[in-house]
């Protein structure tokens, strides 16, 4: 029968045992965190490197292609400067064509257009707007001045209204009318009720059926 002191070593025995296998099982178990952190670290210092070298590369690369870009475009200008110098050296405007636009110009701004008051009348807008077209063809008036000549014509009634469109459309941030079709359609617009192309219209019918009746 053993001793109740001879129990109690070998308890004590048992518990240190344990706590040696313990301690020896966390130092193994660190030292294998250390060793896979230290891997972890030299392949990130290796991936860096990678990185470095690559953006090397890369900045090469940009700084010589954009010294042959340079060299290349500095080329290019020298031969245009050249073939500019070469084509001026031979070339003169005519000078009879110069002095017939000059005159075509001051045909275009000396134009007398009718005077347009804009009444509420269609029949004399229509009329107007004839006269205005075959001053326009006969004359030989460009896209660029039309609206401008015709503008100029305005009076009373047409001026104000003119103003006030001009004025609307820059408010609104709108592209200004620059060409006769826009202009020619805000005045029909204006001065043209609805029901006017209807009239016409039915009084078109009316005569035709007289005609096949006849």
């Amino acid at each position: 029968m053993s001793s109740p002191s001879h129990n109690s070593n070998e308890s004590e025995g048992t518990i240190l045992k344990n706590l040696m296998e313990k301690i020896a099982q966390d130092v193994q178990a660190l030292s294998y965190r250390e060793l896979h952190h230290e891997a972890q670290l030299k392949e990130r210092d290796a991936q860096f490197a990678l990185m470095r070298d690559y953006l090397k590369m890369v900045k090469d690369e940009f700084t010589k292609s954009k010294k042959s870009l340079h060299t290349s475009s500095s080329r290019d200008n020298e031969s245009f400067g050249e073939q500019s110098l070469r084509i001026n050296e031979y070339y003169q405007p005519p000078p009879r064509r110069v002095r017939k636009e000059k005159k075509e110009s001051r045909r275009e701004v000396s134009i007398d257009l009718p005077h347009f008051h804009g009444k509420e009348n269609v029949e004399t807008y229509l009329d107007w707007e004839m006269k205005v077209e075959q001053l326009f063809a006969c004359h030989n008036v460009s896209e660029e001045n039309k609206v401008s000549l015709a503008t100029l014509s305005f009076q009373g009634n047409a001026m104000y209204w003119w103003t006030a469109l001009e004025r609307e459309r820059r408010l609104h941030k709108d592209l200004p009318i620059e060409y006769w079709n826009d202009l020619r359609g805000a005045l029909r617009r204006r001065h043209i009720p609805s029901y006017y192309n209807r009239e016409l219209m039915d009084k078109l019918q009316r005569l035709q059926q007289r005609t096949m009746s006849v």
